[in-house]
């Protein structure tokens, strides 16, 4: 009896312990675009856990990692379509937050984003942000490659 009350317990924990992404229903690397955004950070390379471009607030969400460990960028932008999108124009701007205590709250100045191709729900492209960090004129680069659009 006590074995079958564990098993029975490791399985609810387990299925009610696991954190779930929305999956979407266009593609990406994976169903939640695992994989589909990378960036530089202080010369490390990370790739996303989840990530999305929302075509309704023409917004990129991308997430890596757990509520203590988390890095999180939210980039607006005045469009999805192929084209540039510096960050100097108003409309576009790109926030990051990366977990520890040193800037972890990091917003553009300059820079800019490129989507150079836009088909089936998915777009590709890159950029870099010169962010607000303690480093002066800290740069973020980071690409994406069929980046799913919900």
């Amino acid at each position: 009896k006590m074995k079958k009350l564990l098993t029975l317990s490791f399985i609810a924990l387990t299925l009610f312990a696991c954190k779930k992404d929305a999956a979407t229903t266009n593609g990406g690397s994976t169903a939640n675009g695992a994989n589909t955004f990378t960036w530089t950070d202080n010369t490390v390379t990370y790739n996303c856990d989840s990530a999305y471009a929302s075509a309704q607030y023409k917004t990129i969400f991308v997430y890596k990692g757990g509520s203590a460990t988390r890095y999180f960028f939210e980039i607006n932008l005045t469009g999805l379509s192929v084209a540039n999108y510096p960050f100097t124009t108003s409309g576009n701007a790109l926030a990051y937050i990366r977990p520890g205590t040193t800037s972890s709250l990091l917003t553009s100045f300059a820079g800019a984003l490129a989507i150079t191709a836009n088909a089936n729900n998915k777009i590709t492209g890159a950029g870099v942000a010169t962010v607000n960090s303690s480093t002066l004129g800290e740069r973020i680069n980071f690409t994406f490659t069929d980046l799913p659009v919900r």
